[in-house]
């Protein structure tokens, strides 16, 4: 059985059943050209380095985060 990458994206706005042909109702981080062998196959979404490189937790992985608070203090003129 051959299932064909979804190259006409994401269609959420119908049930699975009804959306187009060549399309999914469930895709994330995915693009229809692969970008590093230049084909039309699926290939990762670009944007996968680090943004920054402070350690902010010793020598531990940050592992589901929920929620970060910042304070920001107004400066003085």
């Amino acid at each position: 059985m051959r299932i064909p990458f979804p190259v006409g994206g994401l269609e959420a706005g119908r049930p699975a059943q009804d959306q187009e042909v060549g399309t999914s109702f469930s895709l994330q981080n995915v693009r229809p050209v692969d970008v590093t062998a230049e084909r039309v196959r699926g290939g990762k979404r670009p944007g996968t380095v680090k943004a920054y490189t402070t350690q902010v937790s010793g020598n531990y992985a940050i592992i589901a985060i929920t929620s970060i608070s910042t304070t920001y203090i107004e400066p003085e003129v």
